[in-house]
């Protein structure tokens, strides 16, 4: 079996005290590797200090890329210039079509270079995690009770995987950080005690895939849906 992979660092971005709580509370059931690194903060994102680094941000937005509300609005007014506001989701959906045809299937996650484009590069950051969590615009997610799980396993999916092609000289710069938000809690509807089980389970269970019963991992995740 080969080794765990090395995750990079994970910041999470907590919009009130209350996600805070929940994620520690969920740590505490649901105990992490201790190879896990993880950063928490408890602010907006414009408050963020320009001296934190991150290579990647995760960006939930609909199947389509838009960006129109909460955190993803905020991230497209911090990175796109002045004269074009609309310049990140602009790039995402350039890169999505010519990745997907345009479509994310919910519960998936696509790296967006912001290589060789006019977007600003706050926090240091060279790539966009794109999550669908719905297909399409705002809207109550609730019914689809492990999309958080999903996204999650999907970004650390597509980091190992960019990196380890890194690693293989084909391409430069690894993701070394990444800053993450709670998902599906804002329209999507979640409480901040389903995201944030659901996030420790879907990091544990990846460092540890290959190990204990596929049955006991199913179970764990269910038992988040009452959350």
């Amino acid at each position: 079996m080969p080794p765990p992979p090395v995750l990079p660092t994970i910041h999470i971005l907590f919009p009130s005290p209350t996600f805070s709580s929940a994620f520690t509370t969920a740590t505490q059931f649901r105990a992490l590797p201790p190879s896990i690194k993880i950063h928490h903060h408890t602010t907006t994102l414009s408050a963020l200090p320009s001296s934190l680094h991150f290579d990647a941000i995760l960006a939930p937005t609909d199947a389509y890329a838009r960006m129109s509300g909460g955190f993803s609005a905020a991230l497209s007014r911090a990175l796109s210039p002045s004269h074009a506001p609309s310049a990140l989701e602009r790039v995402a959906q350039e890169q999505l079509f010519a990745a997907h045809r345009g479509f994310l299937v919910p519960g998936n996650c696509l790296l967006v270079s912001l290589d060789d484009t006019l977007l600003r590069r706050r926090w240091g950051a060279r790539w966009i995690a794109l999550c669908a969590t719905t297909r399409a615009g705002k809207g109550d997610v609730r019914w689809d009770r492990e999309v958080v799980y999903e996204c999650v396993w999907a970004v650390l999916v597509a980091l190992s995987a960019h990196n380890a092609r890194v690693r293989l000289g084909e391409g430069e710069g690894e993701i070394k950080s990444v800053l993450m938000t709670p998902l599906a809690t804002g329209s999507g509807g979640w409480s901040a005690e389903r995201w944030a089980a659901q996030t420790v389970l879907a990091v544990r269970h990846f460092v540890e895939a290959g190990k204990g019963s596929i049955e006991g991992r199913t179970w764990e995740v269910e038992q988040t849906w009452g959350l």
